[in-house]
């Protein structure tokens, strides 16, 4: 009874201390995802490259995953990518022909969340918790805008603003409450 006790808490331990045997693996559950709603329009081997975006080439897909990029890996809320796959009230909402099914579009928000990591072996980034997408910042005159955070860049903070480009702000030109939200955001 006791070794059956102790088996089932190493067992335990061991599976949630393993995070990675639980993440969405890119080639069995998005890949397939990606070629059955996004190659019609974004395929080298369809030569259809539409918006400059390829899905099935992974060298090109990996240079739109990034911070500031199409696939923002972390932030779902900030991805364009699942923006548009996400919202079918969008202008330019995918796939064209009508919604993914909710658990497609599940899946891929995950994998978003835990990095939007295509290759398994790679380190597995760590993110902070998700942070609002829009978030009141108010400037030393008393001016405030709305706007996401995306990061401290030495003494600026840079943000996205709701139209989406991102403006870099100097800290010392918000009020101590937004420099204070700013420091927060970028703490781990």
């Amino acid at each position: 009874m006791t070794r059956h006790l102790i088996f089932t808490s190493c067992l335990l331990l061991f599976t949630t201390a393993q995070p990675s045997i639980f993440a969405v693996d890119f080639e069995k559950e998005i890949k397939p995802l990606l070629k059955q709603y996004c190659y019609e329009c974004h395929s080298e081997e369809r030569k259809k490259e539409k918006a400059g975006y390829v899905f099935d080439n992974v060298k090109r897909l990996a240079k739109d995953i990034g911070s500031g990029r199409v696939i923002e890996p972390g932030r779902p809320g900030s991805s364009h990518f699942y923006e548009v796959i996400a919202n079918p009230n969008l202008d330019e909402a995918m796939p064209p022909d009508g919604p993914m099914p909710d658990a497609a579009i599940a899946i891929i928000r995950k994998w978003v969340a835990e990095g939007a990591m295509i290759d398994p072996n790679a380190p597995k980034p760590v993110f902070k918790k998700e942070l609002p997408p829009i978030m009141k910042w108010t400037n030393t005159e008393g001016k405030s805008i709305k706007a996401g955070f995306e990061r401290i860049e030495g003494d600026s903070v840079v943000l996205r603003m709701v139209n989406g480009p991102y403006v870099k702000f100097a800290l010392s030109k918000l009020s101590a409450e937004s420099q204070q939200l700013a420091r927060e955001c970028a703490a781990p």
